[in-house]
């Protein structure tokens, strides 16, 4: 058999009264309802808290807690257990608290298992088949006891004699199902508070007298029959602290005054029922109000409006707490307010119908000592439409927590309020234009709707703000910034979005803040660093904000831009620089003429039968003031290197000819015209010829035939207007450019070459 689940809970363990809360923080192991008949084996060693409740478990043996030595709480409520055997606790040094309600024990008298649960601090047996009440001696030894439990049918003078010399904070009796009692049985013990579950009969009264002569704190529960048990107050001066629950009332008799010779410290009645309703219900709330005490709570009970006190009362505190009110709670009529509650300090009204918090005001405005308020979990909404607000002059402490208050609010507020709650509400955002409260300290906005963290204009006091889980994207640093004695925040579980925006503010609270342990004056962040992350974008989601930055030059756009232009800048500058250093834009140039050339020459490619009839790769024209270099460079690089046929005139024009005759021929039998020009160039009339004939040509074959090299630098305005046709050219066409370096003339022969390759057809002689 295995447990049911594990739950790492805060275990309350509660019997019949709220005021018993023995609190731990514990893994518990729950076998609850699992239709057990014995306690299942082999149980973990480190169990601690076991619950077996709800089970069809009949006896308890000796084997069944071996391997359980730190069992401190067990839970055996509910089962049909008739026996367990004296050595079933042997081996549980450490349990506490043991609850063996509503089971099937017969005989109190004879309980030796208690023997070795000398640790014990609650005990439950209430609810069980006792017949008598009488305890047995093996109560007197359980010296750590605090809360116990019983229930019998017959309860006697010496029932409690082995209690005697224990003093319990709580003794509970079940006295349901008790048919007789005899009076002065509770007189002898010892305990703080007394918790009776009333047998609704006429024992109820004996047990009452008791029960106020000897406890000082009582607890009434299951109470009816007009609540007569009331009237054995009367016998007792000392009573503290008296209580019911569940209360059902059948009928009032008179109102039924209470007559007492002192003041309650506290009184309470929870989950009280009308039944009938044949009786004035006013007497019923003015029974209660009137209740001398100072600490008055009546709670979880449907009714729908309170009385107020025929006199000045004593009530200090008034718990009006899940109830079915509204705003015309204490009212006496629409133009009378209540003006008997004028010692009262704190008025609870949380959980009930209230509406509207204007009219509200009115009806607790005279209440003049009022310091704590707590309208909290209503549905109240305030609007102008609802009259001006009249608050007590003294309110410090005001919750309007889970109601459906939006912006509004702030301008329905005590001026003396201190600590102001407003969770769960609607709120979006703080209005600059509300009333100015100095002494408000505290201002809790969790769970609203704030789209920006709201500035202390108006708080110019306040030390303490949470604005956890809202709607916080990218607050404004300037918001913390006007909150000079603000020394707690909370931001935690907001939608951060991590841009540019945010980056300002998280660099505010990460210098401002103490994170909760630092030693130099600050600022405390709530839930820092776990609750602050990022939600977007997505490169940063759940991210901490403790993590998130980003640099100055990603959020600035002039040192952006500028960390941009200024290493581009250098960068091309440089590059100039080198280039022009090393002729960089010359070789580009001339690479570039290179690549044209062999394109060129790749796409005009001709035919075989188009090149019939060329004898020559290219005729050289130039002035003979540069006859040295082409006779001592092109020359010998073009027929000497590349094995190109160059038609020059001083070797192959033929003599008897014109010189005309040999440069139209010449011409002609050249694939290309080669122009070597210079300023001398420009001066020679035959190269002007030269250069005419070419053109013309040119023009005649229609394809581009003329090369032009240039030795040295030719302006235009150089050239005279008769070579209009070579400013044209030089205009609009790429010539080659003679390098004086020696390192550049590679490429120069290159491009030459490129420009001037062709499969001429093999001629073995000239014309004749």
């Amino acid at each position: 058999m295995k447990p049911s689940g594990w739950w790492l809970v805060s275990l309350y363990v509660m019997c019949f009264h709220p005021s018993l809360i023995l609190a731990i923080k514990r893994i518990v192991v729950n076998y609850s309802s699992q239709n057990l008949s014995s306690v299942p084996p082999s149980l973990s060693l480190s169990t601690e808290d076991l619950d077996l409740s709800l089970n069809h478990i009949q006896a308890l043996s000796t084997k069944d807690f071996l391997t359980t030595p730190r069992l401190h709480f067990l839970n055996l409520s509910w089962n049909i257990l008739e026996k367990i055997d004296r050595d079933t606790f042997n081996c549980t040094p450490a349990l506490e608290i043991l609850d063996l309600s509503h089971n099937r024990l017969q005989n109190l008298l004879d309980q030796p298992f208690l023997l070795k649960t000398g640790r014990l601090q609650f005990l439950d047996l209430s609810s069980n088949l006792f017949s008598v009440m009488a305890l047995g001696r093996e109560f007197s030894t359980l010296k750590h006891l605090q809360w116990l439990g019983l229930s019998a049918k017959s309860i006697s003078n010496q029932d409690f004699t082995y209690i005697a010399n224990l003093t319990l904070k709580s003794l509970f009796i079940n006295a349901h199902g008790l048919q007789t009692y005899e009076e002065n049985s509770l007189i002898g013990v010892h305990a703080e508070k007394a918790i009776i579950a009333l047998s609704k009969s006429d024992l109820d009264i004996a047990i009452a007298t008791d029960v106020f002569a000897a406890f000082k704190e009582v607890e009434f529960t299951m109470v009816d029959s007009g609540m007569k048990v009331f009237q054995q107050m009367r016998r007792r001066g000392i009573l503290r602290t008296l209580s019911f629950s569940d209360v059902t009332m059948t009928k009032m008799k008179d109102g039924m005054p209470l007559l007492t010779r002192h003041v309650l410290d506290s009184y309470s009645t929870t989950r009280a029922s009308v039944t009938e309703f044949i009786f004035n219900q006013t007497e019923l709330y003015d029974f209660f109000i009137n209740i001398p005490a100072r600490n008055f709570s009546f709670t979880q009970t449907p009714i729908i409006f309170m009385t107020c006190p025929r006199t000045v009362s004593k009530i200090e505190v008034l718990d009006l707490s899940d109830c079915a009110l509204t705003e015309k709670v204490f009212s006496i009529d629409p133009d009378t307010e209540c003006n008997t509650l004028t010692n009262l300090f704190k008025l609870v009204l949380r959980g009930n119908n209230l509406k509207h918090l204007g009219p509200l005001t009115s009806r607790i405005r005279l209440m003049d000592s009022l310091q704590y308020v707590d309208l909290s979990q209503n549905t109240l909404t305030y609007s102008e439409e609802q009259g001006k607000c009249m608050w007590p002059p003294k309110v410090v402490q005001l919750d309007l927590s889970l109601n459906g208050f939006d912006q509004s609010v702030f301008k329905c507020l005590p001026d003396s309020v201190q600590i102001l709650n407003l969770r769960n509400n609607r709120v979006t955002t703080v209005p600059q234009d509300v009333r100015v409260l100095v002494d408000l300290s505290v201002l809790d906005l969790m769970n609203n709707r704030l789209l920006d963290l709201p500035t202390c204009q108006a708080f110019p006091n306040l030390q303490k703000l949470s604005v956890r889980s809202n709607s916080l994207h990218s607050p404004l640093s300037g918001a913390l910034e006007s909150c000079p004695h603000l020394k707690d925040l909370d931001l935690s579980r907001n939608p951060f979005i991590c841009t540019c925006a945010l980056r300002e503010f998280t660099a505010l609270i990460k210098d401002k803040a103490t994170h909760m342990r630092g030693e130099t004056p600050g600022l405390t962040l709530g839930h820092w660093p776990a609750g602050y992350q990022c939600s977007y974008p997505e490169s940063w989601s759940n991210t901490l904000l403790e993590d998130f930055y980003l640099p100055e030059i990603s959020c600035n756009p002039l040192i952006l831009a500028f960390t941009i232009l200024l290493p581009t800048i250098t960068l091309v500058v440089a590059i100039s620089l080198i280039c022009h250093r090393l002729d960089v834009p010359w070789y580009v140039k001339m690479m570039w003429k290179w690549t044209r050339a062999k394109h060129h020459a790749i796409t005009s490619q001709r035919r075989a039968e188009d090149l019939e009839g060329l004898s020559f790769h290219a005729f050289v024209s130039y002035s003979q003031n540069n006859a040295d270099w082409v006779k001592s460079q092109f020359l010998p690089k073009v027929e000497g290197d590349y094995s190109l046929r160059v038609c020059h005139h001083e070797r192959d024009f033929i003599p008897g000819k014109t010189i005309v005759q040999n440069i139209l021929r010449c011409i002609e039998q050249s694939r290309r015209c080669v122009f070597v020009l210079s300023s001398h160039f420009v001066q020679s009339e035959w190269c002007h010829y030269e250069l005419y004939f070419a053109n013309h040509q040119r023009v005649t074959r229609g394809m581009d035939s003329i090369i032009l090299i240039l030795l040295e630098p030719l302006p235009l305005y150089l050239i005279p207007s008769k070579y209009y046709q070579l400013k044209s050219m030089m205009s609009r066409r790429t010539y080659l450019e003679w390098p004086s370096e020696g390192s550049k003339q590679k490429l120069f022969w290159a491009n030459l070459r490129a420009a001037l390759q062709a499969d001429l057809p093999i001629t073995s002689e000239r014309e004749e």
